[in-house]
């Protein structure tokens, strides 16, 4: 600003251009992890490992940061916690970037786009999580505490004890053998158990269904048909039709199936029963049934007399009362006593049933039959197990669900200080004698559960619709009963009686008179809306009914478990039949002078979330993009080219059929020895030999007509055979065994005579007669990713059928993500999970957009630790970035350390097309690779075998902390292995790790290969031993210390030059640069870094052409300091004083 009136005005020029300090020593790792991990803190998912961050570079500062984002990283274990090394499922380069944190305060990391959880061997086909908050009851370790009583005498073995019952559960998996909520007749023996646990509804719905809600206990009847009973009937345990199948008296067993006391007359239950002289025991027992005495029926068992009660005899006394009359009863071996029938009997250990005695002549004692169900854990008792899905944590949240006959039952049990106001959300029970049989009306208890969820906290309260005109001018009455401190049942109902006026007014008319009732805990008020809310203070129970007219039923509508509509809260307990949609909890029960019975309760039928009781862990529908490692060698679904298309391998059509070959059922043989068997084995038969896993699979073809001893008429298969009749072709071809099937698995039985094809299998015009097609859709040891929608089904399926129509197919498939080998061959097992693997991980670095924004993430070392395959990728990525990073690269863990194996990998002897276990492609001056593998530890201090790059980024980084980048990260000064114990290989035949120390020759052959060894000195430990970059040629740039040198000098001149963008094009600009870049390679020169240098910025160099293009041109000239390698001392010898 010019100055108009005297004054001073002060500028300031900055002209302290300098060239910034370039980082330390900063790498980007590449890794892949499970997702969605849980952080190291296990307080939530670790946020770099959600699909949404796939891709993003992370920058790392410290080991803790690294686990919060990233979680603990995992390395495969088996069952007994044996490390399996090599495994597909570690996380090399997390356990690398975790090793590097330790000594250096940064590391960019990036993510790939694939899910390690996901690729973890499954025989089963996987799903999803569930939706959060899905509850699940897990039948698999839920004990249901059946005691069966046996009232044998003492003497007896198990005489006058319980004896513990597993029941056989069957749940929506197993809805075949299961038929209006019973087991089909064909499930399980006489005698047998067994609980039905449905919750799903229709398949096509999967809606939650209320009629499924309970568990139901049912016994296997053996039978009593004249109680309308057969034999093998599964029948509700406590139900009258239980009652009458298991006996209340048994007589001795007659002689010769007849009496032969003199004729006379007994009663039953005061029904007289004549008994002719010599009468059979058919006779005896017709006679019984013939005078159809009350819930009685009798049975000829082993000429023994049985007499049952369905609990109904005796007014519902459940009691057989013989009177003796004029009959003698010494033959029968019964006495003029009463009986008292079965029982089931729910409570808890500490209250067990006095059943001990004789029956008949001790009050409490019950049949052999009575059932106790334990309710509390002791002794064999149950205890239901409950989780739920927690999304955040992706874990499953166990819940205590303990077993009480009622809601307050439970809330006394459960807050005995407040009564229901303490419980918290989702506290759960589960409810015995669900149905409430015997609570109102005569019918027997039963053994049906219902688990119940505490939906709402504080004070249990319902609200009834606007009052208006529901209510006629008339006298009403209801009865409240309500549950109260202290005290475990409810109190003695009150009725609460007004007159209504039929108008909007009665909501305070109803509202007072319950307040003036006299309840200790319940209390109504009347909404601004005009609803009426009844409450219960400390957040328990009441029961209301109707008594006459209906003012409850008139005001409040009922929840209904399946539509969520109603009064929530409000609950019938109303006595009627199920029907589907029923709002009613207690069903079944037959008592037609019951009114309508509601409940009012913040505890809520689970039903009425989502919840599922299975033995596994619940699953949705498998995802979009799903992966499914599938490590069941033995299913092989093998086709056969029968001259027009592919057909089953022993289809009517094959050259094999099942017919031809009298082979009922034939898969192939997969097993590691020959399976020959004399008489068995036939021309055609399959080996799929497994003793060489590692080169899966080995295909031989039985042929009788070859010569041999005829066990060893195996021929091989050619599996890089895809032209000839004799060779095999993989592909997908089919899942299920037809189009509307197609995404439920067939099993290989069924396949091997099934000709279907799915509409994507391999087109049979292209391919010979005779021609094997190995199915890979449904065979095993591949990875398979499912596809949603994948089938059109508006075409037609040209592949099967004369081009069947697919309206009916289902859509969604299976699809083999894992490829074939380059020479056609399929890919199996870990190589498998390893090609999908690296897939993604090339993705990652190909398409990653932070990785390549150099003014962002500045990093200098670029590695994807266990990865060789992607050293290609990562030159080119580096490339992308102007060489401004060198690239650790790895080599196979399974690579043999003897020098004919590593030449034939290092010279790529079998011309394989990419890096990899089978060969060493990729040359580039600015990447280095390392040879052999270390051994350390994982985070959990199990044994870990590492790739070569985990020890040298650590390895680099020390050095460049005592040094410079130009200094050689290697030898015993800079080149020590810190993070790793031993060095050597992983053998591909057994597994294990086998120890190396490389000796001279082995080095040698590496240094030849361009491959830089590690190995351990005695006295000295591990140490990097070599230098040499993959450069294609012979020049100062075949040095990793010359490499990195340049990689810093090209930062650095970058950030030197760049304050002089814009600046006139003239000498004075030239000068300054010419400058500024001497003292950087001075500098350079005083740390060792090169021995001399040139640089020249004048006309010489920018001609007046470079300059009208606004150019610029610096050109230096380096002589770069070389590291020592090669020592050579001549040792002469003299005599003595020639020196």
């Amino acid at each position: 600003m010019a100055l108009t009136s005297p004054g001073v005005e002060v500028s300031v020029i900055d002209e302290s251009f300098y060239t910034p300090a370039e980082p330390g020593t900063t790498p980007l790792i590449i890794v892949a992890t499970a997702q969605d991990k849980t952080n190291a803190a296990g307080t939530g998912v670790a946020s770099a490992t959600s699909a949404a961050n796939a891709g993003n570079a992370f920058k790392v500062t410290s080991q803790k940061e690294l686990v919060d984002l990233f979680g603990v990283p995992n390395f495969e274990k088996t069952a007994s916690n044996t490390p399996i090394h090599g495994s597909e499922l570690n996380e090399y380069g997390l356990l690398a970037a975790y090793s590097l944190l330790g000594v250096s305060n940064a590391a960019f990391v990036t993510r790939a786009n694939v899910d390690l959880g996901q690729l973890t061997g499954t025989a089963e086909a996987p799903g999803a999580n569930p939706p959060d908050g899905t509850w699940w009851i897990n039948t698999g370790s839920t004990a249901w505490g059946i005691q069966q009583w046996n009232s044998a005498a003492l003497s007896t073995t198990g005489g006058q004890k319980f004896a513990a019952k597993t029941p056989i559960v069957l749940t929506d998996a197993d809805a075949a053998k299961i038929s209006n909520n019973a087991p089909l007749g064909s499930v399980g023996s006489i005698g047998d158990y067994a609980v039905v646990f449905e919750t799903v509804g229709t398949a096509a719905t999967g809606s939650f269904s209320f009629s499924k809600d309970p568990a139901r206990m049912y016994y296997k009847s053996p039978g009593n048909t004249q109680a309308g009973v057969a034999a093998g009937n599964w029948v509700l345990v406590g139900s009258q039709e239980w009652r009458a199948s298991i006996p209340t008296v048994i007589t001795a067993q007659l002689t010769g199936s007849k009496i032969t006391a003199a004729a006379g007359n007994f009663t039953i239950n005061s029904t007289t029963v004549a008994i002719g002289g010599s009468d059979s025991v058919d006779d005896i027992v017709a006679t019984i049934n013939g005078l159809s005495i009350a819930g009685t029926t009798a049975k000829n068992v082993s000429d023994r007399i049985y007499i049952y009660t369905d609990g109904t005899s005796n007014t519902n006394a459940n009691t057989v009362v013989i009177g003796a009359n004029n009959a003698d009863l010494t033959e029968l071996e019964i006495s003029p006593v009463t009986y008292k029938g079965p029982e089931l009997y729910q409570a808890p250990h500490t209250l067990v049933p006095q059943w001990k005695g004789t029956p008949g002549t001790d009050a409490g004692a019950r049949p052999t039959g009575s059932v106790w169900i334990k309710t509390t854990e002791p002794n064999n008792g149950s205890r239901w197990r409950a989780a739920k899905w927690n999304s955040a944590t992706a874990t499953w949240v166990s819940y205590d669900a303990p077993l009480y006959a009622s809601g307050h039952s439970a809330i006394y049990s459960l807050d005995r200080s407040g009564a229901g106001i303490n419980l918290a959300a989702d506290s759960l029970f589960v409810q015995t004698n669900a149905f409430e049989h015997s609570m109102y009306d005569s019918s027997p208890a039963t053994a049906v559960f219902r688990t119940w969820r505490r939906a709402n906290t504080g004070v249990t309260t319902v609200t009834s619709a606007v009052v208006a005109t529901q209510l006629i001018a008339d006298d009403y009455t209801f009865e409240i009963q309500e549950s109260i401190q202290g005290q475990e049942a409810l109190n003695a109902a009150i009725n609460v009686t007004f007159s209504s006026s039929g108008s909007s007014s009665d909501a305070n008319t109803m509202a007072a008179a319950i307040n003036a009732a006299g309840f200790t805990n319940v209390e109504a008020a009347v909404t601004a809306n005009n609803e009426i809310t009844i409450s219960h203070k400390t957040g328990g129970e009441i029961r209301l009914r109707d008594v006459g007219r209906d003012a409850l039923g008139a005001l409040f509508t009922p929840y209904n478990i399946d539509t969520a509509a109603g009064t929530a809260n409000f609950y019938n307990l109303s006595d009627a039949s199920l029907t589907a949609g029923s709002s009613q909890l207690a069903p079944g029960a037959d008592d037609s002078t019951a009114e309508n019975r509601y409940l009012a309760s913040n505890w809520q039928p689970l039903s009425s979330s989502d919840f599922y009781a299975s033995s596994d862990n619940p699953e949705a529908e498998p995802a979009d993009g799903q992966l499914w490692y599938n490590p069941e060698f033995s299913d092989v679904d093998m086709m056969i080219h029968d001259g027009t298309t592919w057909v089953g391998y022993r289809s009517a059509t094959s050259p094999y059929t099942e017919a031809a070959s009298d082979r009922v059922g034939y898969v192939p043989t997969v097993s590691a020895s020959n399976p020959y068997v004399a008489g068995t084995t036939v021309t055609g038969d399959l080996w799929i030999s497994t003793a060489d896993i590692e080169n899966y699979p080995t295909i031989y073809k039985y042929d009788g007509n070859q010569s041999g001893p005829v066990s060893e008429r195996w021929v091989l298969v050619d599996k890089t055979d895809q032209t000839s009749e004799d060779g095999v072709l993989f592909g997908d071809a089919r899942y299920g065994s037809t189009g509307a099937t197609g995404n439920t698995a067939a099993t290989i039985k069924d396949l091997q005579k099934v000709d279907f094809l799915d509409p994507d299998a391999p087109d049979p015009a292209l391919y010979p007669q005779g021609m094997l097609l190995w199915n890979l859709r449904r065979s095993g040891g591949n990875v398979k990713r499912y596809a949603n929608n994948y089938i059109d089904i508006t075409a037609d399926n040209q592949r099967f059928n004369n081009d069947e129509a697919m309206g009916a197919y289902a859509t969604d498939r299976w699809v083999t993500e894992s490829g074939n080998n380059e020479d056609g061959s399929g890919s199996f097992g870990r190589k498998a999970q390893r090609k999908v693997v690296v897939q993604r991980m090339k993705s990652a670095v190909d398409t990653s957009s932070q990785v390549r924004d150099e003014e962002r993430r500045n990093f200098n070392i670029i590695a994807a630790p266990g990865y060789p395959e992607l050293m290609s990728n990562l030159v080119n990525l580096n490339i992308d970035r102007g060489l401004t990073a060198f690239v650790i690269g790895d080599t196979p863990l399974r690579l043999a350390a003897d020098a004919t194996t590593l030449t034939n990998w290092g010279t790529n002897a079998s011309l394989v097309t990419d890096n990899g276990d089978d060969g060493l492609v990729t040359y580039d001056e600015y990447l280095g690779a390392f040879y052999p593998n270390g051994f350390t530890t994982d985070l959990g201090g199990s044994n870990a075998v590492v790739p070569a790059s985990h020890m040298m980024m650590r390895t680099i980084a020390l050095s460049d902390q005592v040094s410079f980048p130009w200094f050689a990260p290697a030898g015993t000064r800079r080149g020590g292995i810190s993070n790793a114990t031993a060095v050597g290989f992983i053998d591909a035949a057994t597994g294990e790790f086998q120890t190396v120390a490389l000796n001279e020759g082995q080095r040698d052959t590496l240094y030849d290969l361009k491959v830089n060894p590690i190995t351990f000195f005695n006295g000295v430990g591990l140490v990097n031993y070599g230098q040499k970059t993959r450069a294609r040629n012979a020049s100062a740039l075949d040095r990793i210390n010359v490499a990195r040198l340049v990689v810093y000098m090209r930062s650095q001149l970058n950030k030197l030059a760049r304050p002089y963008i814009f600046e006139p094009n003239d000498k004075i600009t030239r000068d300054e640069v010419k400058q500024a870049v001497e003292s950087l390679l001075l500098e350079l020169v005083g740390l060792r870094a090169i021995y001399d240098f040139a640089v020249v910025c004048d006309e010489t160099n920018n001609t007046p052409a470079r300059v009208d293009r606004n150019e610029l041109y610096v050109d230096i000239a380096i002589e770069p300091v070389k590291a020592i390698e090669f020592i050579y001392i001549p040792l002469r010898v003299k005599n003595t004083g020639e020196i």
